[in-house]
């Protein structure tokens, strides 16, 4: 008998997993067996997906009367985000360029990411015979809606949707902005003031030597939002520079574009920006694949600073209190994006319909209030404040009951990010992870090796001196030519590979010959 309850409970343990599953699998909203389930790749943390999955169940059930089930793929950053579709959509893709009519849709809609994700990536996903290829159709979205929710298509610049018109005129957007995000820095006040240091409000202040080892970064390669905080270190410098040159002329900006001193100092701003960036890589303490990371561990101690996004950094701040973590945007050094949705080519009946229905949902008064009211509020979230800022102007109007008073329409000022300088966007953040994270070692050396210098003049020069870097914007320039050559010809991620390799080599061997100095 003894021998046959342990048989039994073997095949229910067994079993139990199965089961499980198959629960799990159901809807889990009460009566909605017949709920629609929509499938939505992302990187938004688990809070907003919660939170978006309730409250649009909510709002179809309202405006369709079919209750939905939000079925989220979240294999990482954008860029494991972007190697998925890569991966999916490359075997039905035609020698012409076109996608086959069986394509599955596996996958209906992509949401965040940031707006050059999804503008100068996943619209260009592939390319054929020079061609980029999209793997993302148009939204149904009318003149009039997108005048409503976007009376002004931009934000100091930043297109806030994709202005895409088809052959007779009318807007044809393959992705709108669902609401904005900003980038800072986080930082610990208890520990800035053990430090005896003044609370950061420059990118500069994060390459104090007093932070060595306690700056936390994320990994450029990984983390596409977060990248761009490191892109408006460069673009501010190359503005400062821009600044001068064009203060000593009277030709505007368009004007000079093409004048070889204009471009010579755009460069010198490119390479300060690129020395600034080394020298706050040396102060990390490590470089995370997951940007939320970095606040997390700034408001636990175990850092004192970190490059964030906003809203990450505002829900560590009401989690642990604002002496331990405060979120601090740097003043006309800062990007304001739109954070996009999109739905995916291949899409189609009913799943297009309920995509299409995910993006209205999006940019409604009651989606868009979703973002930055404060929980247990009506049309609130339920459990905690998402804390972002959302896209619609008209929703500024009354901020009653919100989590946070921001506006970033007023923040923006007069500089954001500058679409013409993010051409060689992605070949450096190649760039960065060959001389910031595959030669970490040696760069962490010879950065505590320069600190151990007494000589304070000597010290400086040579934090200078490892600042920098072996490399030009032109250099940049050549690398781009190239990829986009083997883009279309073939080979471009051997090569790209290789590429890094060589870079962090040569990284290497500058580190090593500042080092050296130091004895």
């Amino acid at each position: 008998m003894r021998r046959w309850i342990f048989v039994i409970l073997f095949v229910v343990v067994l079993a139990l997993p199965f089961a499980l599953r198959a629960f799990l699998a159901k809807p889990r909203q009460a009566g909605v067996a017949d709920a629609f389930r929509l499938v939505i790749v992302t990187p938004n943390n688990q809070d907003i997906r919660r939170e978006f999955a309730e409250a649009f169940d909510r709002w179809h059930r309202t405006h369709y009367g079919k209750s939905v089930v939000i079925d989220y793929r979240t294999p990482g950053g954008t860029n494991d985000i972007k190697r998925l579709l890569e991966t999916t959509y490359r075997a039905y893709l035609r020698p012409d360029g076109t996608f086959w009519d069986q394509m599955p849709a596996d996958i209906h809609v992509v949401w965040g990411g940031g707006d050059y994700f999804f503008d100068r990536e996943l619209k260009r996903l592939f390319v054929r015979e020079g061609k980029p290829i999209s793997i993302l159709q148009p939204l149904p979205l009318n003149r009039q809606l997108l005048t409503e929710v976007f009376p002004e298509d931009s934000i100091a610049g930043v297109r806030l949707y994709d202005t895409t018109v088809d052959s007779s005129g009318t807007p044809s957007p393959q992705w709108v902005g669902g609401c904005l995000s900003a980038f800072g820095m986080v930082y610990n006040p208890t520990l800035y003031d053990a430090l005896k240091m003044p609370a950061p409000s420059r990118w500069a202040d994060l390459a104090d030597p007093k932070l060595a080892g306690l700056v936390a970064l994320a990994d450029p390669t990984h983390s596409g939002s977060v990248a761009l905080a490191y892109m408006m270190v460069i673009q501010r410098a190359m503005a400062d520079e821009e600044s001068i040159y064009l203060h000593k002329h009277t030709l505007s900006r368009v004007e000079n574009k093409h004048d070889p001193a204009y471009q010579s100092a755009l460069s010198r701003g490119w390479k300060r920006g690129m020395g600034q960036l080394l020298l706050i890589a040396a102060n990390a303490r490590y470089f995370t694949d997951s940007a939320s990371q970095v606040p997390t561990d700034v408001g636990n101690g175990d850092a004192a600073a970190g490059v964030a996004i906003d809203f990450y950094a505002r829900v560590t701040a009401e989690s642990v209190g604002s002496d331990r973590a405060r979120f601090v945007m740097p003043k006309a050094a800062s990007a304001i994006t739109p954070d996009p949705v999109a739905i995916l080519a291949g899409v189609r009946g009913e799943a297009k319909e309920v995509a299409e229905h995910f993006v209205l949902f999006l940019l409604s008064p009651e989606g868009q209030r979703l973002w930055i009211l404060k929980a247990h509020v009506p049309g609130g979230p339920a459990q905690r404040s998402l804390r972002r800022s959302p896209i619609r102007r008209d929703v500024y109007a009354d901020q009653t009951h919100w989590a946070d008073d921001v506006n970033p329409f007023a923040l923006a000022g007069g500089f954001n990010q500058r679409a013409e300088w993010f051409g060689l966007f992605a070949d450096t953040r190649t760039l960065w992870a060959a001389a910031w994270i595959d030669s970490r070692d040696a760069l962490k050396q010879a950065y505590l090796a320069i600190l151990a210098v007494k000589d304070e003049h000597k010290r400086e020069r040579l934090r200078m001196e490892l600042a920098d870097l072996p490399i030009e914007r032109t250099d940049v320039e050549q690398l781009a030519a190239k990829r986009a050559e083997l883009e279309r010809t073939g080979g471009a991620d051997e090569w790209k590979a290789r590429q890094r390799i060589d870079w962090a080599n040569r990284f290497r061997a500058h580190y090593e010959k500042v080092m050296a100095e130091t004895k």
